[in-house]
């Protein structure tokens, strides 16, 4: 998807080691470009500075939010943050009071540029929209316990309710704070699952890899990750694609969508039943 240009000859930037992230087979092509090339250089280098400028505090435990999952379990707290993009130093380039980026309607109901004018240039109207709170091990969550041989499956899903024609989206997992100006899989720390061409991206700023099916409107798309083991898998209309990548390293994920125009999604945590079977393990009956 992405069409970031630097030479392949040369070592990645430093915010991009997806091949150590995901422990990439050396069959699994890393493609060069994406299905519509159309994430700019710009972006790629805001993207960059972003992780530089914020390094410090990328992937930090967050303390705050884990004490509220504690007390009134994940379920109950989960829900979508855009108040985030209100902030000064997260807010996406192209947005403005005639031109918000999103709107929520409902608890998670959301719904991407509902005012972009038209006609407008097509490049960089990529945003990403994160959950309220993390997706832990369960022993992050209950630190006085024995829970090390105990392990949780995380897991939401987002329903396409519309979008513009060839609009893009993704959906998958982030650590904060993430350039929200990026498709979620993009940057560092990152994990995306996009459905113009089906391909899966960790901390990929190129094409991604070949994954699954393509997906848009009217389909649900999950995404699950298990934290003791650093799995993520997807699944569409309630049925699991794959693994999409094993043994990651341990990160403080948060659940993360995206678009790159005009969409309205339905985000369900676990509020109402899923389409996919999670299972025993799912991390909404035990924390």
């Amino acid at each position: 998807m992405n069409r970031t240009q630097y030479d392949p000859q040369d070592d990645e930037p430093p915010s991009y080691d997806h091949a150590v992230q995901a422990s990439l087979a050396p069959e699994n092509i890393v493609h060069e470009y994406g299905k519509y090339q159309d994430a700019s250089v710009d972006s790629f280098e805001r993207g960059e500075m972003f992780t530089q400028a914020f390094r410090s505090q990328m992937d930090t435990f967050p303390h705050e939010l884990v004490n509220q999952v504690t007390q009134h379990g994940l379920v109950h707290v989960l829900q979508l943050d855009a108040q985030i993009h209100g902030n000064h130093l997260f807010r996406h380039p192209k947005a403005s009071l005639r031109c918000p980026p999103l709107r929520v309607n409902h608890p998670n109901q959301l719904i991407f540029w509902p005012q972009r004018p038209s006609p407008c240039p097509a490049e960089d109207w990529d945003i990403t929209v994160q959950a309220t709170h993390p997706y832990l091990s369960l022993s992050a969550y209950q630190p006085n316990k024995n829970t090390t041989d105990e392990t949780v499956t995380h897991y939401f899903e987002m329903t396409v309710e519309s979008s513009a024609p060839d609009v893009v989206l993704a959906i998958g997992l982030a650590t904060q704070p993430y350039p929200l100006f990026r498709m979620v899989g993009w940057n560092k720390f990152s994990v995306g699952y996009h459905s113009d061409d089906g391909r899966k991206f960790c901390d990929d700023a190129t094409g991604g890899q070949d994954y699954g099916p393509s997906w848009g409107v009217g389909d649900t798309v999950g995404c699950g990750y298990e934290p003791e083991r650093g799995n993520i898998f997807f699944t569409l209309n309630g049925r699991m694609i794959d693994y999409a990548f094993v043994g990651l390293e341990k990160h403080h994920y948060f659940a993360s969508v995206s678009a790159d125009g005009p969409a309205q999604l339905r985000i369900n945590y676990g509020q109402t039943p899923f389409m996919y079977t999670v299972g025993p393990t799912w991390a909404g009956t035990k924390i």
